[in-house]
């Protein structure tokens, strides 16, 4: 029973390595990253830390991100991946917390991402 509970596990996570290719944004802790609203399921985040700072789209099962949302991000590992968990809030009170449903590298800078309304 060990061993198949361990392979589902392993089995489960594989995906979450694969999804992020090669880009790496580490939620492991707060300070690691810097995240911003992109669109209505979507965030965009890169490494504060480090000599990688490209960008990634985090796309999500949230249902609505604002322009003025905050994101939180934390990973169950070093790199954000499938499953991991976002959080949404905003000034007024909003609060959505929902999963990552993909992690892609994006060509445009983090400072140039716009958000883009659905």
């Amino acid at each position: 029973m060990k061993h198949a509970v361990l392979f589902v596990l392993l089995t489960a996570a594989t995906p979450a390595f694969a999804e992020t290719g090669s880009i790496c944004v580490d939620a492991s802790s707060r300070s690691q990253y810097n995240a911003q609203p992109l669109a209505q399921h979507d965030v965009l985040a890169r490494n504060a830390l480090g000599a990688d700072h490209r960008a990634a789209r985090i796309t999500t099962t949230c249902i609505h991100i604002y322009r003025e949302s905050m994101v939180a991000l934390h990973s169950m590992t070093r790199c954000i991946g499938l499953g991991d968990e976002v959080g949404i809030s905003t000034i007024g009170g909003r609060r959505e917390s929902c999963r990552v449903t993909g992690v892609t590298p994006v060509a445009e800078s983090y400072a140039d991402a716009k958000y883009k309304a659905d």
